[in-house]
């Protein structure tokens, strides 16, 4: 991959700069400025020219660090270079959200009064009523059946946790962008200021009119499961809480595809996850729909068995009802042991290479806590894994949009599971030769969710 997705995954740094340079009349230290980016710790990605008419010469150049204070030591390097100036250090993040890294925007253009009486008043009128008339008419003449509203309370936003709605208003934009840059989609960030789930439920129902889906994003379990299913009971449209459906896909996928590199079967497959929040219970859910074996799961007071009474919740009580045939108890150790795949998506360097060392042959590896996995991909494969990954490279992002659109344009009333399996499995065959996982920036990737959902949900009701 070329791109920058692909660069910071090969770096593994995901602070992103724009260094702008200036070169001295005559000097040429290009060589001296990447040299001193690496000797900081940093790395270079893309560099071109960008400014030639007059001297000096002005360079544009990508920076990849780990965090702040590296990248603030790689400027300084490329500072001390003689016959080099530092004209500007712009960060990449913070830039592509000035403004917002969305908009609405009209899709009839008014340049006369006669465009503006024909898309608003009095024209508008003649619409109105067709739709009082008959709301089905709505699908076909309001954005409605291609409008996603993104809510969330800001509750568990990525890594970050509790930071309230409007600072977790920028990863809601951010998704905005990703569902009509790789599906088409118009999607809408809704931020409900409360914690109360019963209050959250209320709010989106009575939005819910104006939508054609609904993305619960980043809010926090137990609450999330609540609000997902009193919603998707309560309305006539798909509702989907990323964290555990989106996440349990793309993990599915990437089950799928490691299948077929290793030859083993589903029906074979123990599994050992920790974390048994939202994604770790969804997975859960959804490998025991699409046939994989007993299945373990543990937090940080160990397995989910029968009868434990320790960091217990009804959730946590359900989940241990129907995982854990054997209902073993102990750590994520005893719950590793002789199983054939492990999945995290919980705190990082929490599994040794020991660990891996005691499950079955040629594990599964799937470490999936970002920033920092619970093991590393190398660890994992030094202590024999036979297929590892880490959270960088199995991205939601390779999901929601496809599994979004192929619902909009199948007019479902829900996202179930055999939609999901659908979208994994279609990942799955779209996966190059060689990799895990296939190219998020490939439209074909998205066309193919969508296609298997759309096909999936015609097989399907609610």
């Amino acid at each position: 991959m070329t791109t920058s997705q692909g660069l910071q995954d090969r770096f593994e740094r995901n602070v992103v700069f724009e260094v702008r340079v200036a070169l001295a009349d005559g000097a040429d230290p290009l060589a001296a400025v990447v040299s001193a980016v690496r000797d900081s710790g940093a790395r270079v990605g893309r560099m071109e020219l960008a400014g030639t008419d007059s001297p000096p010469l002005i360079y544009a150049i990508q920076v990849y660090a780990a965090d702040d204070e590296q990248m603030d030591a790689a400027v300084e390097a490329v500072s001390a270079v003689e016959g080099v100036e530092v004209l500007h250090a712009v960060d990449l993040a913070m830039e592509s959200h000035r403004g917002g890294a969305c908009e609405l925007r009209s899709r009839s253009p008014i340049r006369s009064n006669t465009d503006l009486r024909i898309v608003y008043t009095p024209g508008v009128a003649r619409v109105c009523k067709a739709v009082q008339a008959d709301p089905s008419k709505a699908r076909d003449f309001t954005n409605v059946a291609n409008k996603v509203a993104i809510a969330t309370n800001g509750t568990a936003i990525l890594g970050l946790g509790d930071i309230g709605p409007l600072a977790g208003l920028p990863v809601m934009e951010g998704k905005a962008a990703i569902f009509w840059e790789f599906a088409g989609v118009s999607a809408e960030p809704v931020l409900v200021d409360t914690y109360d789930a019963d209050e959250f439920i209320f709010v989106m129902e009575k939005l819910a009119a104006g939508f054609g889906a609904i993305q619960i994003e980043d809010v926090k379990a137990p609450e999330c499961f609540r609000i997902t299913r009193e919603l998707d009971r309560r309305l006539k449209i798909p509702v989907f809480h990323d964290d555990q459906h989106g996440t349990a896909t793309i993990v599915l996928a990437g089950v799928y595809s490691a299948l077929k590199k290793t030859g083993k079967r589903m029906s074979d497959l123990t599994v050992a996850i920790s974390g048994a929040g939202a994604a770790g219970t969804a997975i859960a859910d959804l490998l025991t729909a699409a046939g994989a074996g007993d299945i373990v799961l543990c937090d940080s007071a160990g397995t989910l068995h029968r009868g434990r009474t320790e960091n217990m919740n009804p959730e946590k009580q359900a989940l241990a009802e129907r995982t854990n045939a054997d209902n073993i108890s102990g750590s994520l150790a005893d719950a590793m042991a002789g199983r054939g795949l492990f999945i995290g998506v919980s705190q990082p360097n929490l599994v040794s290479q020991d660990m891996v060392r005691s499950m079955a042959p040629d594990p599964l590896v799937f470490a999936l806590a970002n920033p920092v996995s619970e093991i590393t991909p190398a660890q994992a494969y030094q202590a024999g894994a036979s297929v590892a990954a880490d959270g960088r490279m199995m991205n939601n992002a390779l999901a929601y949009p496809g599994i979004f659109r192929g619902a909009l344009d199948a007019a479902a009333e829900c996202i179930t599971m055999e939609m999901m399996m659908a979208a994994a499995d279609a990942l799955a065959l779209a996966v190059p030769e060689g990799e895990l996982m296939p190219e998020m920036m490939d439209p074909q990737t998205h066309r193919a969710v969508a296609d298997a959902v759309r096909t999936a949900a015609g097989h399907t009701s609610k």
